[in-house]
């Protein structure tokens, strides 16, 4: 954690790629908290308006000038980076878990992108749970190799790689094709909704098809790192050609 307005200000300037979440004062309005609040949105950082007694516990101390910045364990990759990455993939492989809050399921879900092979995960800048200490434990380690970067725009990243042919595959409840009906061999982009948002609208229209774990009735959902791990786990045995006739499928609709 890093409070107070100099501090702040100089992380801002300096590495603003490694702050997961900054907490205001409520009703910041002038003066230096205001021009902090300014250079966050302009750099589309995630931010919080919260009482003076929360920004008390987040920093443990009164000294925080009603500012606290909270700092990641690990520095998001830029898109060059996941461009490179993908370029030099025969058949590229994204994971985008929209809207996860809990650190422990992000943290879980790039444990098993690692096992997988997803060459990156792309984040939402807002309504994401941060590079934590949590979410490190959580992915045994496994968040120091993959590539994890947040967007400017998650939706126009998406979408470009909608027009350049991946095939975008939303994970959702409902009468949706069997995973292993759906076509993960060629470039894909996995989409996963969090656990209480699911997959935002803005993505969802984005998806060239849906995916649906078939479960009994009195199971209504499966816990979303559970069914990111389902997911990737067949578009491995696909891209492993372990079933004859996954190079012969197409993607529904």
């Amino acid at each position: 954690m890093v409070y107070g307005i100099h501090a702040v200000t100089e992380l801002l300037a300096t590495r603003p790629e490694q702050i997961g979440h900054i907490y205001f004062e409520a009703d910041v309005r002038s003066g230096q908290l205001f021009e902090l609040l300014k250079q966050c949105r302009k750099l589309r950082l995630p931010y919080t308006h919260v009482p003076r007694t929360k920004l008390f516990e987040v920093a443990g101390c009164d000294k925080h000038q009603g500012v606290v910045a909270s700092c990641n364990v690990k520095s998001y990759a830029d898109m060059d980076e996941v461009e490179q990455r993908i370029s030099a993939s025969a058949s590229p492989l994204l994971l985008v878990p929209a809207s996860i809050e809990d650190p422990r399921n992000l943290g879980a879900l790039a444990r098993t992108a690692t096992a997988f092979g997803v060459d990156a995960i792309l984040l939402e800048r807002r309504n994401t749970a941060p590079l934590t200490a949590s979410v490190a434990k959580a992915s045994a380690g496994m968040i120091e190799h993959v590539l994890i970067a947040r967007p400017r725009s998650l939706e126009g990243a998406v979408k470009e790689y909608r027009e350049r042919g991946f095939a975008v595959v939303g994970a959702e409840a409902g009468e949706y094709p069997h995973p292993s009906q759906v076509d993960f061999a060629g470039p894909t982009v996995i989409v996963l909704g969090g656990e209480n948002r699911g997959i935002p609208p803005y993505l969802l229209k984005l998806c060239t098809s849906c995916t649906s774990i078939p479960l009994p009735a009195h199971v209504p959902s499966l816990n979303v790192s559970v069914a990111g791990a389902i997911l990737l786990y067949e578009c491995s045995v696909q891209r492993r050609g372990s079933r004859p006739d996954s190079a012969s499928r197409s993607l529904p609709g």
